[in-house]
C-alpha cells in the first residue's frame, strides 16, 4: 500500500451518532464505510468491497453482530480482517462469544475515538494487513 491510499474501515451500526463519531475521527485517513446492519455489511462485502478493518455493533436490526462475525469468518479470504466489536453489551458472557465467533478486539459503550483509533493502528503496525 503507498502512503497516498487510505485504508478502509467498514462500520457496521445502527446508530447515526456512532457513525458521526467514527466517520470524524477517521476520514482523514481512512475511507469509511458505514452499513446499518449485518446485512448491508455482506451484501457490501460480497461485491468485493474487502475492508482492511471492520468494527460492529452487536445489537442491530436484520442481522446482528454475532450473525455477522459467524458469516465473515467462513470466508477464508476474510480471516485475516481484524473485527472490532463495539458494543453497549457490558457483560463477560457478551465479549466471550464475541471472541469465539471471532471478534479481534472488543470495546464498550460509550467510548473514547482515540481508543479505537489506537487499537486499529495496533493491527496495522503489527500484522502489516494487506501488504506484500
Amino acid at each position: 500500500m503507498n502512503s497516498d491510499e487510505k485504508r478502509t474501515l467498514l462500520l457496521v451500526d445502527d446508530e447515526p451518532i456512532i457513525g458521526m463519531i467514527v466517520e470524524k475521527q477517521f476520514s482523514e485517513d481512512h475511507q469509511v464505510t458505514i452499513k446499518q446492519n449485518g446485512v448491508e455489511a455482506l451484501s457490501h462485502i460480497m461485491k468485493g468491497e474487502i475492508p482492511d478493518v471492520i468494527v460492529i455493533d452487536l445489537n442491530m436490526p436484520k442481522m446482528g453482530g454475532m450473525e455477522f462475525l459467524g458469516e465473515i469468518r467462513k470466508f477464508h479470504y476474510l480471516e485475516k480482517i481484524p473485527v472490532i466489536v463495539l458494543s453497549g453489551e457490558d457483560s463477560v458472557n457478551a465479549r466471550i462469544e464475541a471472541f469465539n465467533a471471532g471478534a479481534d478486539d472488543f470495546l464498550i459503550k460509550p467510548f473514547n475515538p482515540k481508543e479505537l483509533r489506537v487499537r486499529i493502528k495496533r493491527f496495522f503496525d503489527r500484522y502489516k494487513f494487506h501488504e506484500v
